[in-house]
């Protein structure tokens, strides 16, 4: 008796127009039951234009029952949405009641063709919708600069608000200055009126980063129905080297292992490379950009103790800074050259 009552009081909600009451605080989670009509609609509206991909439509039946959800996977289009009927073993809508709709957690007018009337299982009526609400996001809190090595993963929160009174869906995107891979928060971040969600985007700095240097990453927040609507910055990774790492010195290692400048310096286009080698070793060169991105890698063999000698021809390089690195075993040093064409 509580329970219809309380029905009762939630039909008088939905039905008396109180847009502003958010679906999702009305009925909770959908049950499905045995029985259920397939409603559709391919030509429905959000603020008077196409509702967008992620959109969100709600049913209810006139108990207030939330019985039918579908999320939006082609623009302008919902369905089929299994809108559940009553049965022994849950609640929902009965033959010949009228269903409620809601977009995006607002009220919806029903546009036909067909009536919003549950009629039973494979019945599959064309109702197509419409509904507005206002829009508006929020920063609530925005990301920071940040240090970190090579190799590492550089983590970056952005906190926003929904500050409008419907539901709204949030994507983030991110570059970088120097083209680094950027991940970020799949899909949809949702969020009704009020609500404060958190979308991340990862940094993945590059192994191969081997003076210290700033990366700028360029971020924004995009709600996911109006694109007008965004939160956007900038923040810095600071890349800094470990002391143990490399760095331009004499290229003179534990052992005996010595890598010297190549010559002519700058070189247009072919260069020579020298080294000694205090034991036999397999031995790989490597050339790299500015950005640490691997230019040339090959394999130099297995070579003997002593002084040795390798031509590099950047024919296939534009003019700029590059470092060279030769690995011998567990012995490595690196060096700067200039390609001047």
């Amino acid at each position: 008796m509580v329970i219809q009552v309380l029905n009762k009081i939630l039909k008088i909600l939905v039905i008396g127009g109180l847009g502003l009451l958010p679906a999702s605080s009305i009925g909770g989670d959908v049950i499905p039951t045995s029985v259920w009509t397939d409603f559709w609609g391919s030509a429905t509206l959000y603020n008077g234009d196409p509702v967008p991909v992620g959109s969100i439509i709600d049913a209810y039946d006139p108990d207030g029952v939330h019985c039918g959800r579908d999320t939006v996977t082609m623009e302008g289009k919902y369905g089929f949405m299994p809108v559940y009927g009553n049965d022994s073993y849950g609640d929902g809508a009965e033959p010949g009641e009228t269903i409620t709709f809601y977009v995006n957690s607002r009220l919806a007018q029903t546009l036909g063709p067909d009536d919003p009337i549950w009629v039973g299982t494979d019945i599959r009526p064309e109702v197509n919708l419409s509904a507005s609400g206002a829009m508006s996001i929020e920063a609530i809190e925005l990301p920071t600069d940040k240090d970190d090595i090579p190799g590492a993963t550089v983590h970056y929160e952005v906190t926003v608000s929904n500050t409008g009174d419907g539901l709204d869906f949030y994507t983030v995107e991110a570059t970088t200055s120097h083209g680094w891979i950027v991940q970020t928060a799949p899909g949809f971040v949702y969020a009704e009126p009020n609500d404060t969600v958190t979308l991340y985007f990862d940094v993945l700095i590059p192994k191969a980063i081997f003076y210290p240097m700033d990366d700028e990453v360029a971020f924004r927040v995009q709600s996911g129905i109006e694109p007008t609507l965004f939160i956007d910055g900038i923040v810095t990774t600071h890349v800094w080297i470990p002391t143990d790492a490399p760095d331009d010195g004499d290229g003179l290692l534990p052992g005996g292992f010595k890598l010297y400048q190549n010559y002519p310096n700058p070189f247009n286009p072919v260069t020579t490379l020298a080294f000694d080698l205090p034991v036999k070793a397999e031995v790989e060169l490597e050339v790299f950009n500015m950005l640490g991105s691997v230019m040339t890698r090959v394999s130099l063999g297995t070579l003997s103790s002593g002084h040795h000698t390798v031509e590099y021809n950047g024919i296939s390089l534009a003019s700029g800074v590059y470092f060279y690195r030769i690995q011998a075993g567990e012995l490595s040093a690196m060096k700067k050259m200039v390609l001047l064409k």
